[in-house]
Formats: structure tokens, C-alpha cells, sequence
């Protein structure tokens, strides 16, 4: 019994292999995002090796998130019938090489190609970590959660300056060739997502006992089976349920060991097409997650949380050299909010997890204070300022950001989450494709951003009102309840 509870503590959910997993998760999620979290330095160094419009600028980071999020239903798709652990492997291969393919960029068009739909596409494969962490984590989704965003949160932290140091030392397209490098660290956490072997899994966890599986009908007639197949194993031929009968292994287990061919192969062999037979994609029950209320109120925040993340991190750079900041200190100001980000996905689980607050006036908050801070950037242009409201808004940005995968599988499902996460990237993907234009009416036309950070602040304080409406209306239904 003691074997068995210390088994369950190494591989069952919110055990010792759930948090590896969750740091496996954070691993790749680092080193993955590499250009994705220094978009405002990159931005910048395309301005100035290019020469182009901010607009023509913005279009590879911003293809790049589209196909991160456009490619995560494919992903989801792919789950199915596929080991994650694969499909993060291609993921973290193919975005390291697409990086690498842009030493060679003379122009924009070849930085779209490379830059941005095939590392996003790539990167795309590697949006299901949020599926993952829910498989291994019940107790503690929010905090494994947190743990899983950390990952490119510190990416944001350590590599812009990296970024900005590298680019003046070699230049847009050496830079690229080293990011490409770094980026294949990635592999290495792909392998830690590999389930255990069942077999060997199994050996590990017996003890002196083992089971007989009865047949619940009585075997055919001319069922036979010979020596050769089954070699000693005992097959029972009675009417009995079907049942887990404990049997004395002793000698029994160096026989069976004996068998290359026998029975344990036939066992594996069943468990392996009765797996595939239940990952058969069940498209109606997958197909209601668009008769669910939550799911598009979910999918609208993720939606928002994203695109004003991103909008802010491409621009900010440019925002305070502007306004008269040294470019080295306007790139800390992406530390500064990831800082602040990090501090958010790692410590503010626990109050909804807790029962604190609930996850839906969590929501409301901190878009309310996210929002607040988008409206308030304009105003303040000092560099005091400046980090003072990045701080503000990455808090609001982290705090939101790992509650969407747990409020999916609250309101939709776990079963239902790959197919509900990949809907809601696709939209939260497309939804960026109005950015460029964005950038290029504001800061092209009229010379500031100003008029930028007016309309994604409205989204953020939309939705606040939203969650306000929405949490009112679940707490008044069960207390009827």
C-alpha cells in the first residue's frame, strides 16, 4: 500500500512528475520565445537595417503571433492522434531553423516568410502546454499555470537587452543566426514531456503480488491458443465478472519473463489499439463548446489580453524614444513590465485557487486596472513614468494571462479543452492581422501613438465591464442554486 501511495506521488496528477512537467513546459516556453518577447527591439533594428515604414515594419511580429495562434487548432488536431511530446519536438526544431534562415534577409518579404509564418507556425505547435498542465495538475492548475508562463515572461526579462547588445555588435542578420542557436535549447524540454514507458511503468510498481484478468462471457469455443503464443500464462475459462483477482507472482514472474513473444505483448498490443480506438475525435461533443455563453467571453479575453500585450511590446520601444528616452532605457521598460508579469503568473494563482477572490472579478479587476494603465501611458511620458505604468499593466497583463486555460476548463471542460483553446488562439491570432494598419494610421499619419493606446485600452476596460456583468450573474445563479 506504502508502494503504491509513493508510486502515485512520483507519476499520478499533482505529483512530482506534474511539476517536472510544468517546468518542462516553462523550458520551452523560454527559449522559444525568444523573438516573439523582443518584437520592440526587433522592430526597431528591421526600421533601422531595412529602412522601411513602421507599418511595412510591424508585419513580420505581427504574422508571427498570427500564426502562433492560427496554427494552435491545428496543434489541437494533431494531439489527438499524436504524443505532445512529438509535436513540440517538431515545433522547437522548425522555429530554431526558420531563425536561423534569416541570416540571409534582404528584405521584408523574406523576414514575413521566415520570421513570421514559419516560426509561427512552429511556435504554433507549441501552444499545448495548456492542455498538458490540465492532464497533470487538478489542486493546483493556476500555479503550475503560472510556472508554464513563466517561461516567456522571463524571456522578456533577459532577452531584449541581450537583443539590443547583440544587434550593435553584429548587426539584424548575425544577431538572427545566434537567436536561432539559442532558440534549439528548446529540444530539451520536449523530451522531459515524454510519458513513462507503460511497461516498464508497470514492472516498476509490482510487488510480490500480481492480478488475472477474468473474462466476463465464457471464451468461444474455437478460441484456441497455443503454447508458442501464450507460453505458461494461465488463461482462466469461467463465467466470472470481469475482475482484478489478486495472484501470487513469486517464480510466476521469471517464467513470464522467459516469454519474447507471449502474452505480455498481446496485453500491450490490446492497450495500444483500445487508446487509439478513444482518441477518436468526438466532433459533436467538441462542436457544443459554441453553445456555451463562458466560451466566448473567455475567448474575447484571450483575444483582447493578447492582442494588447503584443501591440504594447512592439511599440513601447519606439513610444519612448519619442518621448525622448535613451533606446538602451526604452528597452528596459520591457523588462521592467515582464518583471512585473512574472511576479503576477507566479503569485497571483494562488488567490483564486484559494477561493480568495473568484477567477471571474479577477478577470474584471485587473482588465479594469490593465486598461486604466493603456489610457494613463500617454500622460505619463517621463521615464519614471513610463516603467511605473509598465510595472502596472504587465501585473494586470500576468494576472489575467494564466486564468484563461483554467476558466476554459472550468466552464468547458478538460475534455473539450484542446479543440476549445485551439478556437480560441485561432480568433485571438486573427484578431492581430489589424495591427500593422493600426501602427501605420497612428504613427505614420499622425506621428504618435497616442491615438494606439486609446483603442486597445478600450478593449481591456470592455472586457472589464463584461467580467463585472458576468461574475454577478454566475454568483446570483448559485446562490438560487
Amino acid at each position: 500500500m506504502a508502494a503504491g501511495h509513493a508510486v502515485m506521488l512520483r507519476s499520478g496528477v499533482d505529483s512530482v512528475r506534474s511539476w517536472l512537467v510544468a517546468v518542462s513546459c516553462c523550458w520551452i516556453n523560454f527559449f522559444s520565445a525568444l523573438m516573439y518577447k523582443s518584437s520592440g527591439v526587433v522592430y526597431m533594428g528591421v526600421l533601422q537595417t531595412l529602412s522601411v515604414s513602421r507599418e511595412e515594419a510591424s508585419w513580420p511580429l505581427t504574422l508571427l503571433a498570427v500564426f502562433i495562434f492560427t496554427t494552435a487548432p491545428v496543434a489541437g488536431v494533431l494531439a489527438l492522434y499524436i504524443d505532445i511530446w512529438k509535436i513540440s519536438l517538431c515545433g522547437c526544431l522548425l522555429s530554431s531553423i526558420s531563425v536561423c534562415l534569416c541570416f540571409w534577409a534582404n528584405s521584408v518579404i523574406h523576414l514575413i516568410v521566415c520570421l513570421g509564418v514559419v516560426q509561427g507556425f512552429a511556435l504554433g505547435l507549441l501552444t499545448l502546454h495548456n492542455v498538458i498542465i490540465n492532464q497533470h495538475f487538478e489542486k493546483h492548475r493556476a500555479t503550475a499555470s503560472g510556472i508554464s508562463y513563466a517561461g516567456p515572461t522571463l524571456a522578456s526579462i533577459i532577452y531584449p537587452p541581450l537583443v539590443e547588445v547583440l544587434f550593435a555588435w553584429y548587426g539584424l542578420r548575425g544577431s538572427l543566426l545566434l537567436f536561432g542557436g539559442i532558440m534549439l535549447h528548446a529540444v530539451a524540454g520536449a523530451f522531459l514531456q515524454m510519458e513513462p514507458n507503460p511497461r516498464k511503468a508497470a514492472v516498476a510498481s509490482s510487488s510480490s503480488s500480481s492480478y488475472r484478468v477474468v473474462p466476463r462471457d465464457p471464451l468461444p469455443e474455437d478460441t484456441e491458443f497455443s503454447k508458442a503464443q501464450l507460453g505458461n500464462a494461465d488463461v482462466a475459462k469461467d463465467e466470472e465478472p470481469l475482475a482484478a483477482i489478486p495472484h501470487d507472482c513469486g517464480a510466476d514472474v521469471q517464467r513470464t519473463a522467459q516469454v519474447q513473444h507471449g502474452a505480455s505483448d498481446t496485453a500491450v498490443r490490446l492497450e495500444t489499439g483500445l487508446r487509439r480506438l478513444a482518441a477518436v475525435p468526438n466532433i459533436q461533443r467538441n462542436a457544443s463548446v459554441l453553445l456555451e455563453p463562458m466560451f466566448y467571453l473567455i475567448c474575447a479575453s484571450f483575444a483582447a489580453v493578447l492582442f494588447t500585450m503584443t501591440t504594447y511590446l512592439t511599440v513601447v520601444v519606439d513610444f519612448a524614444v519619442d518621448n525622448g528616452v535613451s533606446r538602451m532605457s526604452a528597452v528596459l521598460l520591457i523588462s521592467a513590465y515582464s518583471i512585473a508579469d512574472l511576479v503576477a503568473r507566479l503569485g497571483s494563482g494562488w488567490i483564486s485557487d484559494r477561493g480568495f477572490v473568484s477567477r471571474g472579478n479577477m478577470m474584471a479587476l485587473n482588465f479594469l486596472v490593465g486598461g486604466l494603465s493603456l489610457f494613463a501611458m500617454p500622460v505619463f511620458t517621463t521615464y519614471i513614468g513610463q516603467v511605473t505604468m509598465a510595472v502596472v499593466y504587465g501585473w494586470a497583463t500576468g494576472c489575467t494571462m494564466i486564468l484563461v486555460s483554467v476558466l476554459l476548463t472550468e466552464h468547458i471542460g478538460l475534455d473539450r479543452l484542446p479543440v476549445s483553446f485551439g478556437v480560441t488562439s485561432f480568433v485571438a491570432g486573427a484578431l492581430c492581422l489589424s495591427r500593422p494598419p493600426l501602427i501605420g494610421h497612428y504613427r505614420d499619419e499622425y506621428g504618435n501613438y497616442e491615438g494606439l493606446f486609446h483603442v486597445v485600452g478600450s478593449f481591456s476596460l470592455s472586457l472589464a465591464l463584461l467580467w463585472f456583468v458576468a461574475s454577478t450573474a454566475i454568483r446570483f445563479r448559485q446562490r438560487r442554486k
